[in-house]
């Protein structure tokens, strides 16, 4: 007799996800955190990275952070008077466009400016990234000496010469040590050297894998405040210069 259809064991990975309520979701949790806190800001991130995305949260452990569609977040908040939660706060739908954020918080605007003035956060580049400087790796022997924190210098592991010649640098271990080897090559030019990257390069991932392990970070993660909602005066202020007409890719 063939088992019954009716008790069918369904794998998590394959249930779907409600969007409509997830959509809803977002939008409620926006418009409740507009009536809780006293400020709105609208930030813009560059290369998001989630660890940095995290550290930020934990500092405004005490505020809400959302991202998402941003239709959706001015949905919550009124993308009209008339639809506005709070009065004013539809002021900021010029702002909400691209890669953004919104920041709810009770912190005083000064505190918060101050604290984003000076969030700057370094990281490898991923595949896609422009270089932002020119990397030559000396003949000799290898080390760790672009821009490790505390690892100046240091000599690069034996275990990583494998990969390095996998990625197309001419390595070999003399005496324990991983070296490179002075012999021309399609990446050596007539300066001294072996040509990872120029600047303005558009790097693909054997150049970033390369970076990682010299441990060079070309890649910033920045948070920049665009505007703020002040719920006191019923007024947005802008901070950033920038475009509000310009098209919403969101």
């Amino acid at each position: 007799m063939p088992s019954s259809k009716r008790n069918r064991v369904v794998p998590t990975s394959k249930v779907h996800k409600n969007r409509k309520e997830l959509v809803r979701r977002l939008a409620a949790n926006a418009q409740d955190a507009a009536e809780k806190f006293s400020y709105i800001w609208v930030f813009e991130v560059e290369n998001t990275r989630n660890n940095f995305l995290k550290q930020v949260r934990t500092e405004f452990s005490d505020s809400r952070i959302m991202m998402g569609r941003n239709k959706v977040l001015m949905v919550g908040l009124g993308q009209t008077v008339e639809t506005e939660v709070v009065p004013g706060v539809s002021a900021l739908s010029p702002h909400v466009k691209g890669e953004v954020g919104l920041l709810f918080t009770d912190r005083e605007p000064a505190e918060v400016e101050d604290y984003f003035a000076d969030s700057l956060d370094q990281d490898f580049a991923r595949s896609g990234t422009t270089a932002t400087r020119e990397v030559r790796i000396p003949a000799g022997e290898m080390h760790t000496q672009y821009g490790v924190d505390g690892g100046e210098d240091d000599p690069l592991p034996v275990q990583i010469e494998p990969t390095l010649r996998k990625l197309g640098i001419p390595t070999r271990l003399v005496k324990g040590k991983v070296t490179l080897e002075e012999r021309p090559d399609e990446s050596m030019d007539d300066e001294e050297g072996y040509l990872v990257c120029r600047e303005g390069d558009t790097l693909d991932s054997r150049q970033t894998s390369i970076l990682k392990i010299l441990g060079v970070r070309m890649s910033e993660f920045k948070v920049g405040l665009r505007a703020v909602f002040d719920k006191s005066t019923s007024s947005v202020r802008q901070i950033g210069a920038m475009d509000v007409d310009e098209a919403d890719t969101s």
